[in-house]
């Protein structure tokens, strides 16, 4: 077990190293003159599928490998909080550490929830399968892993069917003026 939490760490480390290195290329990338266009492309796809698609890598490998919920979980949380914290973190150079903290409860946030739930959700089921054709054996039911994938991905369908996503930032909006004022004073 010690050696799979082992391949886990670097599994998660890599997926960490491939956004921070995104995220530093697609920052410098404007003093790089013709290049900057195709690099902020690709370091912008890069960090994006890192934070998005990572979690689901990172969950379904270290599931696959056996490990209990707790690990697979924080294996899968790793990408996506540094990346709210980091945004958080951005923002105080402007905003209350406490409007910084709401920010956390935007509609990039709610869509990332949602995907990410509906990656372990599916992630689950291809590790329980690549498990039972291994031989070894999987205990406790399949469903509540299904259950999460299609409510994740029904919310997120049903979030933008909801007028592509605006609704959500208006609720958001209206949260943050509620707390804070209009911010125009």
């Amino acid at each position: 077990m010690r050696s799979s939490s082992a391949r886990i760490g670097w599994l998660v480390l890599a997926l960490f190293g491939v956004m921070a290195v995104s995220f530093a290329g697609y920052h410098l990338s404007p003093g790089l003159g013709a290049l900057h266009r195709p690099l902020a492309a690709l370091f912008g796809a890069t960090l994006f599928l890192s934070v998005l698609v990572g979690p689901g890598i990172a969950y379904t490998v270290a599931a696959t490998r056996g490990l209990g919920l707790g690990p697979c979980l924080l294996a899968a949380a790793v990408n996506p909080l540094c990346w709210v914290i980091k945004e958080i973190l951005r923002l105080t150079e402007s905003h209350p550490v406490v409007e910084c903290l709401y920010w956390a409860l935007n509609p990039l946030s709610f869509w990332l929830v949602c995907f990410v739930g509906f990656e372990l959700g599916l992630g689950t089921l291809v590790a329980r399968g690549i498990r039972r054709r291994r031989g070894e054996e999987v205990r406790g039911p399949g469903w509540p892993a299904a259950v999460v994938a299609v409510v994740s991905l029904a919310a997120v369908v049903g979030a933008y069917a909801w007028g592509r996503g605006e609704n959500l930032y208006v609720i958001f909006l209206e949260g943050y003026r509620a707390l804070f004022g209009s911010g125009l004073s």
